[in-house]
Formats: C-alpha cells, structure tokens, sequence
C-alpha cells in the first residue's frame, strides 16, 4: 500500500483537504504493523481512519467521549468494542494493552496531562504509545497566516478546536513528563503542504455542504477518485521535514518497563 493508495480511498468518502492529511498518516503507520494486541485507539470518532489505515476489526477498543461522532464509527463496525467514556478515566485496568494509537486528537484535549497518565496507566510495560499530533508550525505556516497574520491563526484555532499547538520540544516534554520514552519521530507537514493544505479547505467547501444537507461528504465517490490528480496530490505530502519544522508529528512511545 502506498500513498496513492490511501489517498484514493479516502477521496471516495471524504473532503480533498482531510484525505490530503490522513492519508500520509494511514501510510505512516504502516511500518509498524501488525500491531501488538489487545490494541486501544484513544479519540476513535467516527471510525473512518482505523478503517483505512488498519482494516475492520483489526483494533480491539475504540474510545471516545459521548458527544463525538462515535455511532458512526459503531456502523461502520471497525473496532471489536467501542467504550464511550468522561473524557479522563480510561475504563479498563492498570497495564492491560500492549498498543495504544490516538491519531490527531491530543491537541484537541483540554486536560492533556490526565489524558497522557491515563493512556501511560493502561498500557503494558513495554507497550508502544503511537500517535500524530499537530504541532505550532501547523499555524504559522498556513497560507491565511501569511495573507492575515495573527488575526487568521486565532480563528483558526477556535474553528479547528486546537487547545495543544505545541512546538516539538514541548510535545516531547509532555510525553516525557508522562513516563514516555520518545522511539521514533517522523515530521510529515512541510510548510508547503501546510499551505496547500488550509487552501484546499475552501476548495473543499462543498463537500461540507453535501454533509449538512445529505450527511455524505462525497455524492459520487467514484467521480472524486477520478478527477483529482493523484500523483500531483501525493507529491503536496509525500515529503518529511525535520520534526521541529512540521505542521505534525508521528511519535512512537514506549512505556518503561
């Protein structure tokens, strides 16, 4: 499976914009597979993700909050279990699963540091914490920034529910704080991509509508994989950057034994 690959699968289903992000995170967890069992995917929403990226009932426990888009996620029957739970106590015992994935919810969470203890007190020793995160450089690289400035990157951030924008350092000061030891890092958002990116959100505005008025984001999804330029998409996220450069950062944690 390469980028083209998840890129056009989610062009069937969802808007140019987030098919652009996901799909370069689907591809980046790929390396790691198969994951350890029984694995816990921390802010499931509606499934989408976990469906591409991993496949129907690879994932034991799906998570979530109940004013999320979970009931999505229960029928489209991606994960074995979906638990909905307050937000900070994980509802399972200390040390019981060897994988935990939560893929760009951290810095939507406002009690960041009980959320990170949490996912530390449940996971195995030894077991891999993998997760995405945007980072500050999300913001000061977005093309409305460059046009509006500060005035853009606060609307933003309200629109987008980004409480943690942290820069790379401070993403890695929290995780250690937790009792996380930082494996691997991977930057996958250039400041190009970032651009790119937030233009295609406007781009993307009528698949917005097409969800308010049809609750589908795409109409004719075997049109959308066939009018979109796949090769040119890919190229706009296929490159890494430094981590400390990045709109996002893939971690691969791993608790102490």
């Amino acid at each position: 499976m390469n980028l083209e690959y998840f890129l056009k699968t989610y062009l069937r289903e969802r808007p140019l914009f987030l098919s652009l992000i996901r799909a370069k995170e689907a591809l980046l967890y790929q390396k790691y597979l198969p994951l350890k069992k029984p694995i816990l995917d921390v802010g499931c929403g509606d499934g989408f993700f976990a469906k591409v990226a991993f496949g129907k009932k690879y994932i034991d426990v799906g998570l979530d909050v109940e004013d999320s888009r979970v009931e999505e996620a229960k029928n489209l029957g991606v994960y074995k279990k979906i638990v909905i739970y307050d937000g900070q106590k994980i509802p399972f015992p200390d040390k019981y699963f060897s994988t935990v994935v939560s893929n760009s919810v951290l810095e939507h969470v406002s009690d960041l540091d009980i959320v990170l203890k949490e996912i530390y007190r449940v996971l195995k020793p030894g077991g891999l914490f993998i997760t995405i995160v945007m980072a500050k450089p999300w913001e000061e690289n977005l093309f409305g920034a460059k046009l509006l400035g500060d005035f853009y990157k606060k609307w933003m951030r309200r629109k987008q529910v980004h409480v943690n924008l942290l820069k790379k350092e401070e993403w890695d000061n929290e995780f250690r704080k937790a009792g996380l030891k930082i494996g691997e890092t991977v930057g996958h958002l250039t400041p190009i991509s970032c651009r790119w990116i937030d233009l295609l959100h406007y781009i993307s505005i009528p698949s917005l509508l097409s969800y308010k008025l049809f609750g589908k984001w795409v109409l004719f999804p075997d049109l959308a994989k066939n009018i979109y330029p796949l090769k040119y998409l890919a190229k706009i996220v296929s490159e890494n950057v430094p981590s400390e450069k990045s709109g996002a950062i893939f971690y691969v944690l791993k608790k102490r034994i």
